[in-house]
């Protein structure tokens, strides 16, 4: 908002003046000049009259962004890639429709309740093997899609939800993504490498009457599943969701539904 106050003078000091007014407006920006204008007098045949406005603003409240970077009881990058955590496959399951146009995995590593994590984190997964310069693989991050208990409720657990990249390149060269492609055939029993917990600014909300928008296409459900998980299946003495929660998830055909 913005409060303008004009005022016009005479250059005579016995000369009518007008009336200072304040008037409120609201536009996003006001530009004003200082003009003169011809005001007609029978007895003097015209006086020149100088018109000045002020404008004063008052600044928008401004919107403080709740930060979960401090948020207590998180961990982070307890594992990294010079020393991640060594897990195990115990489940690998593809989830999409045999018609369906790509695999999408569902996969269930053991940690034994070493990697901590809370809904809305991610962690690294280092897949087996060198690059073509003969360097190790660098670690792909991938969003846990399991709640903080795991899949199995014992909290020993970490899930994800991983579609097979594969893709024909300009060349008509057929390419395979790395990592997707290292987990999606990993077989139960095989090792992994895992790192991090990382991220904190995609938390579940902790208050138990949120509403909650989610917006997912594919593979994008896997954290939202976690947020599902915990809100509609599990059993917590210290929370019980009351709020809304509204998933919007887009994919290509209903096979591919996860």
């Amino acid at each position: 908002m913005a409060a303008v106050t004009a005022a016009v003078s005479f250059p005579s000091t016995n000369s009518t003046s007008f009336t200072t007014r304040t008037s409120i407006i609201s536009p996003e920006r006001i530009t004003f000049k200082k003009v003169s204008f011809y005001y007609p007098d029978v007895s003097s045949g015209g006086r020149v009259v100088s018109v000045r406005a002020q404008v004063t603003t008052e600044a928008p409240a401004k919107v403080v962004k709740e930060s979960k970077k401090n948020d207590e009881g998180v961990v982070v990058n307890k594992f990294k890639p010079k020393e991640p955590y060594i897990g195990r496959c115990l489940l690998n399951t593809k989830i999409t429709g045999d018609d369906a146009p790509g695999e999408t995995w569902h996969m269930v590593f053991s940690t034994e309740g070493e990697v901590p994590y809370r809904e809305g984190q991610s962690i690294g997964v280092i897949p087996d093997g060198v690059d073509k310069n003969g360097k190790p693989h660098k670690l792909r991050l991938y969003s846990i899609a399991s709640s903080a208990l795991g899949d199995f409720g014992d909290s020993k657990t970490v899930s994800l939800c991983v579609k097979r990249l594969v893709y024909t390149n300009e060349k008509g060269e057929l390419v395979k993504g790395v990592c997707s492609n290292f987990l999606c055939d990993m077989k139960p029993g095989a090792e992994v490498k895992i790192t991090g917990p990382i991220g904190k600014e995609m938390l579940k909300p902790k208050d138990p009457d949120a509403t909650i928008i989610m917006l997912a296409t594919g593979t994008g459900i896997a954290p939202f599943r976690s947020f599902l998980w915990k809100m509609f299946f599990e059993r917590h003495e210290d929370y019980k969701f009351n709020g809304l929660a509204l998933l919007f998830l887009g994919v290509p055909t209903s096979s591919s539904l996860l």
